[in-house]
This record gives structure tokens, C-alpha cells and sequence, in this order.
């Protein structure tokens, strides 16, 4: 793949040779920690730090706020293909709506919900792990913040396991989509993610001066601030050497990440993002990648209830409301009054700073803090008569009561 995540391209040939390194001497297996060989060298530190003890709300008493991102680096050729409906990507389909004598056309993942059926989607989830050479963990060794231990937690979680809704017993994201066309659908109408298949789990070796780590002095919790741009040039590099397949969804998943330019707390947190970028022509259509970044997140780091699958459930549920990064709408200003005005149809981002803008869900005794999100009518400001009880936001009905305000942009 020659595209890279927001257009970063790299070059970096001793880069993509390392983490080759790396990623021979992982084991596929997933769960599986790399052999210590692979970062022997890196280990000899001088002068190594501990984390830095961090009260409860250090983040939110220095600004910090939880913040999601979004982009395509489609070519002006791709995007009008795709507004053509002539590109090969995930499933999706097309549809449009009007408002103030302009119409907008959208595409979304799976089937028309007035077709029925159920749209299954490959997935592909891939663990990284970060290793930072100038932190000791408590027990003297080099300091390696990854997924492992909370694998199978995610692989349990409301995005691929099913719970109950108002909209029936299915997957979270797909509970969503069908509150919001709960009218018009057809009662067997899903779109499922597949459980996912585990590529290679890969190791990033952050230098001194890339990141900040902390440990909450009452749980206990390591976290780390990674400087944004080091890290998203690392998962470009990632992304060429994975085995990624452009009609499946590949999840990077890693744990207690956070990014922040140039590790500025008060710009601090993005807690995932997503993307879309080409990958070459199939056939007379162009090829579209998606993917999604998002970090687990240890409960009591960031507060007001974002935690563990935050970041996924609200990424996912993006994806599939605007896979490709094209979906725009009427300029909106955020719920939360804080004066962030877009323009693009993001379900998660309206509330994400609000209190309560998550809900729990329990799957064998785990409890689960997925995202809540507003419905396509919020966007559109109009009647809501498709979505399940006239809602403007899902699963919380009551969060969000009247359409999005407009705002100049």
C-alpha cells in the first residue's frame, strides 16, 4: 500500500526494517508478547524514568478532553467515484437528503435498509503495543504499554458480542443503525461485524521525548501522551506491512494511548480516529481502504464515564455512518456548547464531551461503556419519523432533544 493515514507518506526505509524485525519475531498467536530479544538493544537505557504519579483528573483539571478525528486522503477522481457509486470498498449504499434547497448525497456501510438481510463484515484487528525507551515499569523493566491483557475483554465486548436494546439483541453499532431506520427497515435488516481475525501484533518503539507517561496514584492505571505526529507516521508504516483487505474493517487496537501534539495536555486526548485512503485500481473502480485507530482506556483515567471501548464503539459507529470521510451535512455546533462547529456526519462527536455521553452495557459481568450517538435526523433537521420513537440520539433517547443548530462555518 503506497497511501498513508492523513496523507503522511514515509519513506523511512530503517523504520519499515525494524518493525519487519519486530514482526518476524512476534508470534501471530494473538495475546502473544514479543520475545525480549527483539528490543534488547533499546532496553540498555540511561538514565531511565518511573511514571509520573498523576492525581484523579489530572487530564480534565489541565484542559485535556476526550476527542476523536476523521479524514480521507481520497483523490478529487476517488471522491467523485465514490459519489458515483463506483468504487470497491466494504459493502455500502447510497442515499441523499435535502435541506435548504441543497441536497446531500451519503454513503453508509452495508445494505439498504429497506432490502433487508444481513451485511456481514470481515474484520481484521491488529495489537500494538508501545515500548518506551526512557520509562521503567514497577518492577525495574522497560515499560511496555499493549492490548494483551484486555484482548479478549475487547473481543467480548458490545461491538462484536450481542446484547439487548430497544432495537432487539445484536451488536452495538448495529443496534445504532437500526434505531435509525427503525420505520422503514426490514425487521431482519443487520449489519454484523465477523469476529476478527488476528494479524500480526506489532511493537513501536517510542525514543525519548515522544511521549509522557503517568500512573494514576489511586488505581494504580499507566498511561501515556504520544506525540500524534510520531505515532500516526509509525501506524503508516504499520499499515504497509499488514495484510489488509480493502472489504473488511482492520482495527488497530492499543491501551491507555493517548495522543496530544507535541504532548500538550490542554490539546490532549484523541482517543482514535478513522480514515479512508486508496489502494490502487479493482479493475475500472479505484480501491478504497478504511481502518480505525482507537485505544482501550483503564476506567477512572480520562472520567465522565469514557472508558474501556469508548473510543472503539464511538470510531465504529463513525465508520459505518461515513465510511469513506465523504458524508457532509448543514454545519452544526456542538451540543456541548463549547463552539467546535463541523460539517461532516460524525454520530459520536456531537456528544462526546458531554457527561453522560456514554452507557453501560453488561456482558458476563464486565460492564461496558459504549458511546452514545445521534441519529441521522439530527443531522438533517428534519422530522425524525424513521428512527425508533422519533429519537435524535441512541441508546440514550433522552440525551439529545431537539436537531442540531447551525453555525457559520
Amino acid at each position: 500500500m503506497s497511501a498513508g493515514i492523513f496523507g503522511v507518506h514515509l519513506l523511512d526505509f530503517s523504520t519499515i526494517s525494524r518493525l519487519r524485525r519486530i514482526l518476524s519475531c512476534c508470534v501471530i498467536a494473538a495475546g502473544m508478547a514479543c520475545p525480549g530479544a527483539c528490543w534488547a538493544q533499546s532496553a540498555a537505557l540511561e538514565n531511565p524514568g518511573v511514571p509520573i504519579p498523576a492525581e484523579p483528573g489530572f487530564l480534565q483539571n489541565r484542559g485535556a478532553q476526550p476527542r476523536f478525528e476523521a479524514a480521507n486522503k481520497l483523490t478529487a477522481e476517488t471522491a467523485a467515484a465514490v459519489r458515483r457509486q463506483q468504487i470497491t470498498s466494504v459493502p455500502h449504499f447510497y442515499g441523499t437528503f435535502a435541506s435548504a434547497g441543497k441536497t446531500f448525497p451519503f454513503t453508509l456501510v452495508g445494505a439498504n435498509p429497506q432490502a433487508g438481510g444481513t451485511t456481514r463484515i470481515p474484520t481484521q484487528l491488529i495489537a500494538v503495543s508501545l515500548f518506551f525507551e526512557d520509562f521503567l515499569d514497577e518492577k525495574g523493566e522497560p515499560l511496555l504499554l499493549g492490548p494483551s491483557p484486555i484482548l479478549q475483554r475487547v473481543l467480548n465486548s458490545p461491538n462484536f458480542r450481542i446484547a439487548s436494546y430497544a432495537t432487539g439483541d445484536t451488536q452495538f453499532a448495529d443496534a445504532v443503525q437500526r434505531a435509525q431506520f427503525f420505520r422503514i427497515m426490514g425487521q431482519d435488516w443487520h449489519t454484523l461485524l465477523a469476529p476478527p481475525e488476528l494479524l500480526h501484533p506489532v511493537v513501536i518503539e517510542v525514543p525519548r521525548g515522544m511521549a509522557k507517561v503517568f500512573r494514576n496514584t489511586t488505581t494504580g492505571a499507566v498511561y501515556a501522551l504520544v506525540n500524534t505526529a510520531f505515532f500516526v507516521s509509525h501506524l503508516n508504516t504499520i499499515v504497509q506491512l499488514e495484510d489488509l483487505h480493502s472489504d473488511a474493517l482492520p482495527i488497530f487496537l492499543t491501551s491507555n494511548i493517548f495522543l496530544a501534539p507535541d504532548l500538550d495536555v490542554k490539546r490532549c486526548c484523541v482517543l482514535g480516529f478513522h480514515t479512508a485512503f486508496e489502494t490502487g485500481p479493482s479493475g475500472k473502480s479505484p480501491q478504497v481502504q478504511t481502518l480505525i485507530w482507537a485505544s482501550w482506556i483503564d476506567e477512572g483515567v480520562m472520567g465522565n464515564g469514557v472508558a474501556d471501548v469508548t473510543p472503539l464503539s464511538h470510531e465504529i459507529s463513525e465508520w459505518m455512518n461515513n465510511p469513506f470521510g465523504t458524508n457532509l451535512v448543514p454545519a452544526w455546533q456542538s451540543p456541548a456548547g463549547t463552539g467546535v462547529c463541523q460539517d461532516n456526519l460524525e454520530t459520536a462527536d456531537p456528544v462526546a464531551t458531554l457527561p453522560n455521553a456514554t452507557v453501560q452495557v453488561n456482558i458476563d459481568d464486565f460492564t461496558f461503556h459504549p458511546h452514545n450517538q445521534v441519529l441521522l435526523p439530527w443531522f438533517t433537521r428534519q422530522n425524525p419519523s424513521d428512527t425508533i420513537d422519533g429519537a435524535l440520539s441512541f441508546p440514550d433517547q433522552g440525551l439529545i432533544t431537539r436537531p442540531s443548530q447551525p453555525c457559520s462555518r
